[in-house]
């Protein structure tokens, strides 16, 4: 079963190709095949018995008339049948000549003298000539045909045949597979870019009645998934709104203390204050679109070098400058919370580096913290999952700082990847994208500003 798989194509129109060039091809050899064995092979079997009664008929005649009129005969014969009488036997060819025609005329004229005949080829004045011996009374004679007298190319007319069923075959396979897959084709592209968090254009609602019916409903979910994703918005900004007016008093209650009020405990509350804040924050954030933007000409070791300045605990050697096309608010955003992920969890140092070739762009966050282990690598980066039990600040954090760095990685093109460092801690890749989807992108970008 696998070895057959691996002779199918992979794509829906070579399958659908595949079967119509199988389906069609098999039933013009069958047609072909019924044509011959009930048309053509009964009218040449027709013809080559026509043609042995009148070879033996005229050599029978030729001996019967007076020799004065026999040189008359043979003269007319040939000039309104196209058949030769001679006494001596013709030279033949040195090998065989194929002519599908003359197996029917042997044996048409086998059954006719009650004897076995062979017939032989030769070139005579230019022209392809068929002769066959005729024993009349015990006078043998030679009656020949040329090849002209026939008028038929078998071997030609074949060829042209199964060329012109091969184009046709392969034209209209080609069309009707292409109207087949064209529209599952056009919806695989939009749900691989609403994958990626963009908004691609409706789909044309055309076609068969069960492919139009696929696309409105495509149409309609992605409409409600971002009529679900506006609301979700709105309703963080209401919330996050709502519980920072509070915040706002706290805060104006926490000045307004009486100035004996012990400072440790000052310092506590205006720490969970601000906690509350940040956890607020990254909520706002995670919920707002984390769509593509735009992308420009970006050298990023001048962006990474900009990103960590003046932060502590970072270990950074700035590269010769890498130009890269990509969203530099994006990058940094996701940069940012990796470098924030690293420093929560780590309490050495966290190096960055860079990398750039033709080939490859990449820029990796290591630190030597606890690792990720292989089993949750997928988990940590959707929102709220936390691989550190404890949910205070300092440990576990609020969960939202890999997802955001997913979300907008899935949305550029970015390949976010978590590893193992060798000597313990955690290795984060970011993996720009090659020229060519940064132009799929960039054209994505382009057609869903287009629709809004």
């Amino acid at each position: 079963m696998s070895h057959r798989r691996q002779f199918l194509p992979a794509t829906l129109f070579g399958r659908a190709l595949l079967t119509l060039i199988f389906t069609f091809g098999l039933y013009a050899v069958v047609a072909l095949g019924v044509t011959v064995a009930y048309a053509l092979v009964p009218v040449a079997h027709r013809s080559a018995a026509d043609l042995a009664s009148i070879m033996v008929l005229s050599a029978r005649t030729l001996q019967q008339l007076p020799p004065d009129l026999r040189e008359t005969y043979r003269s007319q014969l040939a000039s309104e049948y196209q058949i030769r009488l001679v006494e001596e036997r013709p030279q033949p060819d040195s090998h065989r000549y194929f002519f599908p025609y003359l197996p029917l005329v042997e044996r048409a004229l086998t059954a006719r003298m009650g004897h076995e005949i062979e017939m032989t080829a030769n070139l005579t004045d230019g022209e392809r000539w068929f002769w066959a011996e005729i024993d009349v009374e015990g006078h043998p004679l030679w009656a020949g045909f040329p090849r002209s007298r026939l008028g038929t190319r078998p071997l030609q007319g074949l060829a042209v045949i199964a060329t012109a069923a091969v184009l046709l075959i392969l034209g209209t396979t080609i069309v009707l597979a292409g109207r087949l897959s064209s529209p599952l084709k056009r919806l695989s592209k939009a749900a691989e870019q609403v994958a990626l968090g963009l908004s691609p254009r409706p789909l044309p609602e055309t076609g068969p009645v069960e492919l139009a019916n696929l696309a409105h409903q495509f149409n309609e979910t992605g409409r409600q998934i971002r009529e679900l994703l506006a609301n979700r918005t709105l309703l963080l900004t209401g919330i996050s709104h709502d519980l920072r007016t509070p915040l706002t008093r706290l805060r104006l209650a926490i000045a307004m203390l009486p100035d004996d009020t012990p400072p440790t405990l000052v310092a506590r509350m205006e720490r969970d204050i601000e906690e509350m804040n940040a956890l607020i924050t990254q909520a706002i954030e995670f919920g707002k679109s984390l769509g593509a933007g735009r992308r420009d000409e970006v050298d990023l070791s001048a962006l990474v070098d900009d990103l960590i300045a003046g932060r502590p605990r970072l270990v950074w050697r700035k590269e010769p400058p890498c130009a890269s096309r990509v969203d530099a608010l994006a990058l940094r955003r996701i940069l940012g919370n990796l470098i924030e992920n690293a420093l929560t969890y780590s309490r050495h140092p966290v190096e960055i580096r860079l990398g750039c070739s033709q080939t490859l762009q990449q820029i990796l966050v290591l630190d030597r913290g606890p690792g990720i282990p292989e089993s949750e690598r997928e988990a940590v980066l959707r929102p709220y999952y936390r691989s550190e039990p404890s949910r205070s600040r300092q440990g576990g954090g609020s969960g939202l700082g890999l997802a955001v760095a997913q979300q907008l990685a899935l949305a550029n093109q970015i390949e976010l990847r978590l590893g193992l460092r060798p000597g313990g801690g955690t290795v984060a890749s970011i993996r720009l994208p090659s020229s060519s989807l940064m132009k799929t992108s960039r054209q994505t970008v382009d057609d869903r500003t287009d629709a809004a």
